[in-house]
């Protein structure tokens, strides 16, 4: 047992609870990176849906069923960012929501980027011009966002 240690804690439980400790960091740094990207979706899909009502019925249907998909795939990531931002607890259960929606609401925000790149680049353009948040990505889109002055 290292120095210091509760006798019930040996090193493999300190190891393992270091371990949890850093994967629940680069999850916490990978969801708000997540949460930034979505919410630039969100709003370039929103711009895209006002340009085309008047013009495109149909592009419009599939740009509303694109912001159902988005926003149902990152619900729980919307709602902690909610209650993050009006001082309220998130709480286990949401956080466990999170972990198991982050691959879906990435990959929805994905999907979703691709088609506002095709129907209207510039807005697009004006509104995703960042890197791109992954499964592989975690921290590392965060950390370019901030050398870049990107923060929202």
């Amino acid at each position: 047992m290292g120095p210091g240690l509760p006798a019930f804690l040996g090193r493999p439980t300190a190891a393992l609870l270091l371990v949890a400790l850093v994967g629940a960091c680069a999850v916490e740094d990978r969801a708000e990176a997540l949460y930034y990207r979505q919410h630039r979706v969100a709003a370039a899909l929103a711009e895209s849906i006002v340009a085309a009502e008047p013009e495109d019925p149909v592009l419009t249907e599939r740009l509303y069923d694109a912001e159902d998909a988005l926003n149902g795939a990152c619900a729980a990531l919307s709602e902690a960012g909610y209650r993050r931002f009006n001082g309220e607890d998130i709480g286990d259960d949401l956080r466990w929501q999170i972990v198991d929606s982050l691959d879906a609401c990435a990959a929805q925000a994905d999907r979703t980027a691709a088609l506002l790149q095709r129907v209207d680049p510039a807005v697009a353009g004006f509104y995703l011009d960042t890197p791109r948040v992954t499964t592989a990505d975690s921290g590392a889109a965060r950390s370019t966002e901030q050398r870049a002055g990107k923060n929202e």
